[in-house]
């Protein structure tokens, strides 16, 4: 296990690398710094994570650059329902593109807008907005057989848990803590009431707050394990199957990771015995209508909530999922972290079901930074 002053040296020493996955937009541009430009479109990758268009742009001068331009997912841009498909921009076309600078300086722009060659001008998704949930039904949760709740789909249906509230993860007795979607504190103040930190985490979590956590793992397409798989904006699905004890927890976004929660009985390893990984290991058991599952053997390599909350490989989880009605999923977990937190604390988010089938999403599809993927970021 790394040492917690390892940790947060190397989130202060940690460079920002442009151009990444699911990164944070205020960690990488400047909505101090708009722009406008116009030009002529050479290239438009409509790709995951993120959508491209890269233009010439000629300067007073005559002098023409490329310039990149980053808006949203395919998925965020489809549901936004502001007119976005993959035919909207061609080579050649001429375009005016509205955003902010890049960080680092160098030619990109996160856009805001794209005015096309028609003159029509359409907005990026703002994710914050975006709810796949539809209008609540009033049902009854639905039953297996043996009177067990269903988590996941009815026969012959189809469906999935998405929009999490709140986005983000705080100790339950706190109150009402203020987040955005991405687990930003509306008041850095509050830090203090999320967890019961010790030193050097308190540390480490403001500073992944104040620098708009611009080192996410999940910039990198790393698993998002722990609460964060049920946190993903994208959803989660809970597929079960009670014939062979086990239920499978599957994440709609990322890369399409999963989990096991095993039912049969079985004790999970000793962190010590077993290489640690994103999602642990996890036995489960029923308790009524609820599902509690104890997970341990986690790598440090992944934040385990939005936000940024940070852990060790001493964490250990211990899940509550139930479904009161048709149309909710209530998650809560305690999380116990010797190496991290000063005693366990708990915390809880609601999920909304979804009636529909989960649109294909990964994000290493046309990913820009791809050293995570050969074992080269180190997660701070």
């Amino acid at each position: 296990m790394r040492s917690s002053l390892g940790y947060l040296l190397l989130s202060l020493g940690a460079a920002v690398t442009p151009v990444l996955a699911h990164h944070s937009i205020a960690a990488e541009y400047d909505d101090k710094k708009p722009i406008t430009l116009r030009g002529t479109v050479t290239k438009f990758d409509w790709t995951n994570p993120h959508v491209y268009v890269w233009m010439d742009v000629r300067d007073s001068a005559g002098k023409i650059t490329n310039w990149a331009v980053e808006y949203a997912s395919t998925l965020d841009l489809k549901r936004s329902g502001n007119g976005w498909r993959r035919d909207i921009v061609q080579v050649g076309d001429s375009v005016t593109a509205e955003g902010i600078l890049s960080r680092d300086g160098s030619k990109q722009i996160s856009g805001k807008s794209l005015t096309l060659a028609s003159g029509k001008k359409i907005a990026t998704a703002n994710p914050a907005a975006i709810k796949l949930a539809g209008a609540r039904t009033g049902k009854e949760a639905p039953h297996w057989p043996n009177g067990h709740v269903r988590l996941g789909v009815v026969p012959g249906g189809k469906g999935f848990w998405a929009d999490p509230s709140p986005a983000g993860l705080y100790e339950t007795s706190a109150g009402n803590i203020r987040m955005n979607y991405e687990g930003l504190l509306a008041n850095i103040a509050d830090a203090s009431k999320v967890a019961p930190f010790q030193p050097w985490a308190k540390a480490l979590y403001e500073y992944r707050q104040r620098t708009n956590l611009k080192d996410d793992p999940m910039a990198y397409c790393l698993p998002p394990g722990g609460p964060r798989q049920f946190q993903d904006r994208y959803g989660v699905q809970i597929v079960e199957q009670p014939d062979r004890k086990r239920i499978f927890i599957m994440s709609a976004g990322g890369n399409r990771n999963w989990r096991i929660i095993w039912l049969d009985g079985r004790k999970n390893p000793e962190p010590d015995d077993v290489t640690p990984t994103y999602y642990g290991y996890s036995s489960g058991r029923w308790e009524g209508d609820t599902l509690v599952a104890d997970t341990t053997a986690f790598t440090e390599r992944f934040w385990f909530t939005n936000g940024g909350l940070p852990h060790t490989e001493k964490l250990a989880l211990t899940e509550r999922i139930t479904r009161p009605d048709f149309d909710t999923l209530k998650y809560e977990v305690t999380i116990n972290d010797p190496g991290a937190y000063t005693r366990p604390w708990t915390g809880s988010f609601n999920l909304a079901w979804v009636p529909a089938d989960v649109e294909e999403y990964f994000c290493d599809e046309s990913n820009h930074e791809t050293e995570s993927l050969s074992g080269k970021h180190a997660t701070p």
